[in-house]
């Protein structure tokens, strides 16, 4: 019949269009087999754990250093550093003494030396123009008097970009060059934006901490102290000096700039300074320890009461008593933030100190500290 031919005719055209719209859309079972692909290829968090949990009885080799200061560590393999200085301080040309050092193999800096002379270096700056930024490149292959091209030291000028873009740049050229042992970042303020955003000063760190475990890498960067102090500068400063392997302060005086170790994990690097030549190339001269005030600042006998009490309130935050290691773990992030020496023999000094002004007790031996003021 008429109406029923047209009936059908309508209902095999409306199962052609179905058909036709579903020809597009992904089926399913696709996504579900893609689901299933992802969360087989991502560890969870017990396989994580396994792979975290260390082994006590096995032997790790200690890291080797990429640079070592009168044969004290700098910095290793896996961990980043950091220089912090005022405006002028001339940072950035002692952070060019220690390219130079990390990619010499003839021992021209004599109290700098590297143990991966031989890797390859990357140096990022993101805040001098193309002009300054080959001047300093310049400067390095300078300090190294050496006829013959640099083939293992690469310089870059991030300047241009915004932080977002220069991470991303600098995340493509280290996990994309081979036998990289060092890389050089000056500086890691201009990778966020602002100082005191915590959000974003959390975020590189973590990035920082990420690319040095993966790529067995070291990074160098450089960040800038509080006009009023010598703190370093914001949240990302503080967090810096909480994960940094080595920190060194530079304070310039008059035609010196001297380099002291504020932050350490290890035996503290001894105090240098230097001076540049009219050729704007740096050069050590004798460390005047009238220029520096560290010694004397440091000196547990020298501190205000006040300042002792302060220091020992913030160690014990939130706990009633310590035990020897975790007393001097604390008082070594507590001494570093307020830019004291934080070596770990001067924790020990301050620690032997507590306990003859019997500002901390014990009952006995290897029982835990207690706060006694």
């Amino acid at each position: 019949m008429p109406i029923n031919n047209n009936v059908t005719n309508e209902l095999n055209s409306l199962k052609s269009i179905k058909e036709a719209i579903n020809s597009h859309i992904p089926k399913k079972t696709t996504t579900k087999i893609e689901n299933t692909q992802k969360s087989i290829t991502k560890p969870n968090a017990k396989e994580l754990l396994i792979k975290a949990e260390i082994d006590i009885y096995q032997k790790i080799v200690a890291p080797p250093s990429v640079l070592c200061i009168d044969d004290i560590s700098f910095g290793t393999l896996g961990n980043f550093s950091c220089l912090t200085g005022k405006s002028k301080s001339r940072k950035t040309f002692f952070l060019s003494i220690l390219i130079a050092s990390s990619i010499d193999s003839n021992g021209t800096f004599q109290r700098i030396k590297s143990q991966v002379s031989s890797s390859t270096v990357l140096h990022f700056d993101t805040e001098q123009s193309e002009y300054h930024t080959q001047l300093v490149a310049k400067r390095v292959v300078s300090l190294l008097d050496k006829d013959e091209s640099i083939n293992n030291y690469k310089c870059f000028c991030l300047r241009p970009y915004e932080p977002k873009t220069r991470i991303e740049i600098i995340k493509e050229a280290i996990y994309n060059t081979p036998n990289l042992k060092l890389v050089v970042i000056d500086g890691i303020a201009d990778l966020i934006i602002g100082y005191n955003n915590e959000e974003e000063a959390i975020k590189v760190i973590g990035e920082f901490m990420k690319w040095t475990f993966e790529l067995n890498i070291h990074i160098i960067t450089i960040v800038h102290q509080n006009k009023g102090d010598n703190n370093a500068k914001g949240h990302l400063g503080s967090l810096i000096l909480q994960k940094a392997e080595t920190v060194l302060s530079i304070q310039r005086d008059g035609d010196i700039s001297n380099v002291e170790s504020t932050h350490s994990r290890g035996i503290e690097i001894q105090p240098m300074s230097f001076s540049v030549d009219d050729f704007g190339l740096p050069y050590f001269v004798d460390h005047n320890p009238n220029n520096s005030t560290k010694n004397e600042k440091t000196n547990p006998f020298n501190i205000d009461l006040e300042v002792h009490k302060t220091i020992l309130k913030e160690t014990f935050k939130d706990v009633s008593e310590l035990n020897r290691n975790d007393f001097l773990e604390n008082i070594k992030y507590v001494l570093g933030s307020y830019s004291y020496s934080n070596g770990d023999n001067k924790c020990k000094e301050f620690l032997t100190y507590y306990k003859k002004m019997e500002f901390v007790t014990q009952e006995e031996k290897l029982k835990p500290y207690t706060l006694n003021i």
